[in-house]
């Protein structure tokens, strides 16, 4: 582990989420639950889309 100056470490105040820079949170507590199970099955087949078609371009 670096301690040079510039390093920039992960504190619990610094740390960052894996999804990257974003303005804030997605809440989706106030949705009506019908539409968010409509939301998240629609993000599970776009993230089937994108593997399958990762895997077609990849060969």
């Amino acid at each position: 582990m670096c301690r040079c100056r510039g390093f920039r470490g992960s504190s619990p105040g610094t740390r960052r989420s894996p999804a990257g820079r974003s303005a804030a949170p997605v809440r989706l507590g106030g949705v009506d639950p019908k539409t968010r199970n409509r939301i998240m099955a629609g993000v599970l087949v776009l993230m089937f889309l994108v593997v399958a078609l990762a895997s077609v371009l990849g060969r």
